[in-house]
């Protein structure tokens, strides 16, 4: 297990170094909007603000909450985003990378939000007994790097005290990212519309034009490279359900802006093909009606 911490805080440690090149979904406004609609009814920028905005309608009259605790938070910008919205007051975040820690830190002092956040460097299971001392416990695309869900999501839930709130807005698809048959052919058949046109000119190296099929990753390579990357990700929905099952929930798409736009996103000028974007996220929203989603959030109080 010391060797897939190792691996995981190596690999963390190294990646989202500067880079110009908008190659995810996350980095685009216009498809941060579009989520945000899904998830609050308006059309609203930043990320999780959607979820945010939810939050405040639904635990309006505890807010802020005393006490959060955030597992795998990076940097921790997003759990500051909370502190200044007055989501929550104070954090404790648990992360593997020491250098993510020390530009939080960093941050966070530039913010003047030091004395409210706490970075911890370790396993948060392993360093907390879960006896109902937090208020908040923020998941943000980082339940889907636990080896058990089942096991984090029930940890979750006694880590609360009663009353307190589950915040999720993760990555729900298939575990290893071992998309199904029908979602490699749909997003090859778009792919392959743009082919040959410079949305599907390879930005990595402005040579040549990405592959207009769409498959799934060899997941030995994916595991020796991040052995937690959507480990169990397709379990995340039914381990929320099974120990919240009042839970608020609401799925938000990702075939065509997780699946198809991987990559290619650079080309794209979100004024200039404003267009061509608001039509894919047409097709992403009616992939979601068919029941085919890769993202979702969740909220859930602790009732017992």
């Amino acid at each position: 297990m010391k060797d897939i911490k190792n691996i995981i805080e190596n690999h963390w440690s190294k990646k989202n170094k500067n880079t110009n090149l908008k190659l995810r979904w996350w980095q685009s406004g216009l498809i941060i909007r579009h989520i945000n609609k899904i998830v609050c009814g308006e059309e609203i920028s930043g990320f999780s603000q959607g979820l945010i905005e939810l939050t405040r309608s639904m635990a309006s009259h505890q807010l802020p909450f005393n006490r959060g605790i955030s597992i795998g938070g990076g940097a921790g910008q997003k759990e500051m985003n909370l502190l200044r919205h007055g989501i929550v007051k104070t954090f404790d975040i648990y992360e593997y990378s020491k250098e993510r820690i020390e530009i939080g830190m960093n941050i966070a002092k530039k913010q003047s939000l030091e004395e409210k956040i706490n970075f911890i460097y370790g396993d948060a299971f392993d360093l907390i007994i879960p006896n109902e001392q937090y208020d908040f416990i923020h998941w943000n695309n980082s339940l889907h790097h636990m080896l058990d869900v089942d096991k984090a999501v029930e940890w979750s839930k006694n880590v609360l005290r009663l009353g307190g709130l589950f915040f999720m807005d993760d990555f729900i698809g298939p575990s290893r990212f071992q998309w199904p048959d029908e979602q490699i052919d749909f997003a090859t058949k778009i792919r392959k519309i743009f082919g040959g046109s410079k949305y599907l000119k390879n930005p990595k190296t402005g040579l040549g034009f990405l592959a207009t099929s769409t498959s799934r990753p060899d997941i030995n390579k994916l595991i020796d490279t991040d052995p937690s990357e959507a480990a169990d990700s397709g379990n995340i929905v039914a381990a929320i359900f099974k120990h919240f099952p009042k839970t608020q929930f609401k799925a938000t798409g990702g075939i065509v802006y997780n699946l198809v736009l991987n990559d290619m996103l650079n080309n794209f000028d979100e004024d200039e093909d404003k267009i061509i974007l608001d039509l894919l996220m047409v097709i992403d929203k009616l992939c979601l009606q068919l029941g085919q989603t890769h993202y979702g959030v969740a909220l859930a109080f602790k009732e017992r």
